[in-house]
């Protein structure tokens, strides 16, 4: 893959097992994730449980509000199969934003803010309990290893 604003290849493809913590709810990252294959489950936890509202896929990106915004991520993601997954710096992210029409830059804060607002909408009214695909449900055994996969992550 080429980053077309700076003419250089991105970093080689990073591989993850399935059931690996990509990254977890209050993290700081400074990388745009690219899916270039396999499923990612993206999940929020509170202290009853574990929600799964997205499963990405290849060609998905995650982290896009965290990268644009600086501010912590607010939910977590676990590889559902083994993935493979380019990570693009916030920097180069920036440095692309930065050489378009100065429009840009205000346009992604203003959808990253509305992203923002609409999650906090979810969160309050618990819409993430309602119901849901069969894809998104998790077996007991499931979230079990979700939850341990997480406080490895965290301890580690």
């Amino acid at each position: 893959m080429k980053n077309l604003a700076l003419g250089k290849n991105t970093e080689s493809p990073v591989f993850f097992k399935a059931g690996t913590v990509i990254f977890a709810q209050g993290d700081n990252s400074p990388n745009l994730i690219l899916v270039k294959r396999g499923f990612i489950r993206l999940m929020k936890s509170n202290s009853k449980n574990l929600s799964v509202f997205k499963i990405c896929k290849d060609k998905e990106i995650l982290n896009e509000v965290s990268v644009l915004t600086s501010q912590p991520i607010t939910f977590s993601a676990i590889a559902k199969t083994d993935v493979e997954l380019v990570f693009i710096e916030q920097k180069d992210i920036l440095t692309v934003l930065k050489s378009g029409p100065n429009w840009i830059p205000e346009m992604f804060e203003t959808l990253c803010d509305r992203l923002i607002s609409t999650e906090t909408i979810i969160d309050e009214h618990n819409l993430l309990a309602g119901e849901k695909s069969p894809e998104f449900l998790l077996t007991k055994d499931e979230e079990r290893a979700c939850l341990e996969a997480l406080a490895e992550y965290r301890n580690a």
